[in-house]
């Protein structure tokens, strides 16, 4: 573990418990925000291996226009040289919570790839009377940005979307068409479950949730972690009631290319 840190073991929904949850160091400083996790695909099974950030792990998210303006609008105004993504394999993290804790030599990574961010808060947010802008840490000189890798000295791979070979995004996962063994469909992946004694190994995905494609599974609302406003729950709970987990084993087949998943007939 990058600071001498004893195994962190992880079982829970990746969705809500790591996907768009804020990266710190140490000292709390915010570095950023899971915008993607790096999946690999090791046999029959799935692994998280890395976490995705930066303008070129979130633009894919958003459909049609937004994403690529979004996409076309970072590229204007970084450095052409920027790949606009910083890969964090897991066994740079630290501690999983609210936020996502990871070693002093991920945080010099991530901070190295604020270019833009650094420019617009010295020029612009910076002359601005009386704003922090949030636990930043300042300005300093920090070595050129590099995926820090995974303690072997290679750096790690960034998945494509729709790939043909071993290394995807969880997100090409989710919201990914679902069918029967007959070609029925039965809805959507709208939830992850995973598994880890220890990280540094990857996690383990272990199951999907099928069902529609709500707000609700986004919030959290339809996984049996239900927590939030009661009424909100059971609102939700109602809406999402045809969802259903399937462990991985029950899944016939992944087509990254046309993001459709089979589910195997367990008759």
């Amino acid at each position: 573990m990058g600071d001498d840190m004893g195994p962190v073991s992880f079982d829970d929904s990746a969705v809500i418990r790591l996907l768009d949850h804020q990266i710190v160091d140490a000292d709390g400083h915010h570095l950023g925000k899971v915008d993607d996790l790096s999946l690999r695909q090791e046999g029959e099974d799935l692994l998280i291996d890395a976490l995705m950030v930066g303008p070129a792990a979130l633009a894919p998210r958003y459909p049609g226009l937004v994403g690529r303006w979004g996409w076309a609008i970072w590229r204007r105004l970084n450095d052409a040289d920027d790949p606009g993504m910083v890969l964090v394999p897991l066994g740079h993290i630290v501690d999983m919570g609210s936020d996502v804790q990871v070693d002093a030599r991920t945080r010099d990574v991530l901070l190295s790839s604020f270019g833009l961010e650094n420019w617009l808060r010295r020029h612009l947010i910076g002359r601005i009377p009386g704003p922090k802008g949030g636990k930043h840490l300042p300005e300093e000189s920090h070595p050129a940005r590099t995926t820090p890798g995974d303690g072997t000295g290679e750096a790690a791979e960034a998945p494509e979307r729709g790939s043909t070979g071993p290394r995807h995004r969880l997100t090409e996962l989710l919201h990914m068409d679902v069918v029967d063994a007959t070609g029925e469909p039965v809805g959507r992946v709208t939830d992850v479950r995973s598994h880890a004694e220890d990280i540094r190994d990857g996690i383990a995905l272990t199951s999907v949730l099928v069902g529609p494609r709500l707000m609700g599974s986004k919030l959290g609302y339809s996984s049996d972690e239900q927590d939030g406003p009661r009424a909100i729950s059971w609102i939700i709970g109602r809406m999402h009631r045809s969802a259903h987990w399937h462990d991985l084993a029950d899944v016939a087949a992944i087509s990254w290319e046309e993001r459709r998943l089979e589910i195997a007939d367990r008759g």
